[in-house]
């Protein structure tokens, strides 16, 4: 399902065009009691992630309950990192994403699957697995 979309390869938007084209995809999603944003870290920091968060953060206000920036095996984000790329998003609501202890198995990718997207190269299951504030 398509909620939004617009331009073209010579087009720009401007920072309260982005605002408003958020806030009217997030009124079609409907109203939100509980929030988790997951943009990526501060490596990605030209993505312009930080401010569609912050952005994001206006909209919902007290409904959107937790930032959980996308670490990978990156360190945590410094407090500096985060107001540098998420403005004026309260720094309360960030998390760190501890890989090695916060994750949570949903399932596992069956080895058969794996050999076949590999083309051969690995034949083992994986687990799929999620930060704990995901579920």
């Amino acid at each position: 399902m398509m909620y939004f979309e617009c331009g073209d390869k010579d087009g720009s938007i401007s920072i309260d065009d982005l605002k408003n084209y958020l806030f009217s995809t997030f009124e079609k999603l409907g109203l939100k009691k509980r929030v988790l944003a997951i943009p990526p870290d501060f490596t990605r920091f030209h993505s312009f992630a930080g401010k569609l968060t912050e952005i994001s953060w206006s909209y919902y206000q007290d409904a959107l309950t937790d930032i959980l920036p996308a670490l990978g095996t990156h360190s945590p984000m410094t407090s500096k990192q985060i107001q540098t790329m998420f403005g004026k998003t309260p720094t309360h609501l960030f998390r760190a994403h501890n890989w090695r202890c916060d994750l949570v198995t949903l399932g596992e990718v069956p080895s058969d699957y794996i050999k076949e997207v590999s083309e051969g190269k690995l034949n083992y299951s994986w687990p799929a697995q999620v930060n704990k504030l995901l579920v």
